[in-house]
């Protein structure tokens, strides 16, 4: 999963160049580097999962991430599954009491 992981953020990285996703492309760069450099693969994709979400905040929460290009959306539709069938106690561990924070004080609850 790691390898697939690493070279979906890759592609991410590299085919989307839409200027108002520049934020976004950096935090893609940090994270490949943390994953690559052996940091837990759960924490990566929470990372990955809150900076897709804010990734555009143009976008109402509905199509918050239809409406990204698709490499970001793949990459979404490919952690998020991954993230449902982890327990959620080690979630907790990993963010907050079980919420994503956005960008502005919103946030989303993940089951």
């Amino acid at each position: 999963m790691r390898e697939d992981l690493s070279n979906m953020i890759k592609i991410a990285y590299q085919r989307v160049t839409d200027s108002k996703y520049i934020e976004t492309r950096k935090e893609l760069l940090r994270l490949y580097k943390k994953l690559n450099g052996g940091e837990d693969p759960i924490k990566i994709m929470l990372e990955l999962r809150k900076a897709l979400l804010q990734s555009d905040s143009s976008l109402n929460l509905k199509n918050r991430i239809s409406g990204l290009p698709i490499e970001y959306s793949n990459l979404f539709h490919f952690i998020d599954p991954r993230l449902k069938k982890i327990d959620v106690k080690t979630l907790n561990r990993y963010s907050r009491y079980g919420f994503i924070p956005l960008k502005f004080g919103s946030t989303i609850k993940y089951p």
